[in-house]
């Protein structure tokens, strides 16, 4: 396969597929899997959870769980608070997490004029899909109301939407890492090559990472967030209710683009040099980033939690 004339069609799978052999490549995918299935299957999310509710959302808006029916005293202004904190309250829980495997695939974004200019257009339009995401589901969730949204977020309900939701997400990205790797171009190679141009992009990808992102808030059980959506039903409108869930959304990826931008300050000129020297080691860093996510979605959603299957830390008494 001759890299240069096929580079502009589909770069991460043709330049991971045409530098490692088939072999490697298998390897390094059931290791960042292994690695993926690790980590679910040690995760403390009570540890997780309880920071965000103590330390987070408790010393921005106080007990969530109290914030939750006071909308009538306390008003618009609130919720906006409210949002923001349940957004950053969720930054590092089992249902957020895996918002920092898409840093090394924003990170690595170049072009051939401006790898910084490139990256932050990317950056954009990831945090875009996340609010455009996140806004549908207030619009939704808003027009609700307070006694249907009760029911609607009972913990039970949320549970078996995570479990369909992260479970899903988790395979999209999958199929997504094998799509990098090369282990489907049978049948990517039957798509038109406009198609595969088109998603090939790294600002169209960015987008689709950021819709990704953004359908977290939609299988979130966390109970700050339930608290929060409680609240923002109680409005009564679905206008306010995607104001205030985007901000959520904001709230859920502020960490994340803090790192990114500073990982742009600090080692901008050296990664894109990296990145347009040697594409196909950044390409396959996002892959195994990718792989690892997707792993641990379905492992921790599909079956740690619904079956109580592979939860290795509770088992050895560790927390």
């Amino acid at each position: 396969m001759n890299l240069k004339t096929e580079k502009g069609t589909n770069r991460i799978y043709l330049t991971t597929q045409s530098f490692y052999p088939v072999r490697r490549r298998v390897i390094l995918a059931l290791l960042s899997i292994a690695v993926g299935v690790i980590i679910a299957g040690f995760w403390n999310y009570n540890l997780v959870d309880g920071f965000g509710h103590d330390i987070v959302a408790k010393n921005m808006v106080g007990e969530s769980s109290q914030a939750a029916g006071s909308f009538k005293e306390r008003g618009f202004s609130f919720g906006v608070l409210f949002a923001f904190a349940a957004g950053l309250a969720a930054t590092f829980t089992a249902c957020n997490c895996v918002t920092f495997s898409m840093l090394p695939s924003l990170a690595c974004a170049t072009d051939r004029t401006s790898t910084r200019k490139t990256a932050l257009k990317a950056l954009g339009v990831f945090s875009l899909g996340v609010i455009l995401v996140t806004a549908i589901y207030g619009f939704y969730t808003g027009s609700m109301g307070s006694e249907v949204v009760q029911k609607y977020n009972e913990r039970g309900i949320r549970l078996s939407q995570a479990t369909i939701t992260f479970t899903l997400l988790g395979l999209f990205m999958l199929i997504w890492g094998a799509i990098s790797f090369g282990f489907l171009s049978r049948l990517i190679s039957r798509i038109p090559l406009p198609v595969r141009n088109f998603f090939g992009s790294s600002l169209i990808k960015a987008g689709l990472m950021g819709l990704q992102v953004g359908l977290f808030t939609v299988g979130r059980p966390f109970g700050v967030f339930r608290d929060f959506l409680t609240y923002a039903a109680s409005a009564r409108n679905p206008l306010y209710g995607a104001f205030v869930m985007s901000v959520q959304g904001v709230g859920q990826i502020v960490i994340m683009v803090i790192l990114f931008l500073l990982i742009l300050l600090l080692f901008g000129k050296r990664l894109g040099q990296w990145s347009k020297e040697k594409p196909q080691q950044a390409e396959l860093f996002s892959t195994i980033a990718l792989l690892l996510g997707g792993a641990y979605f379905i492992f921790y959603w599909g079956f740690a939690v619904p079956f109580g299957l592979g939860r290795w830390g509770e088992w050895f008494g560790w927390y």
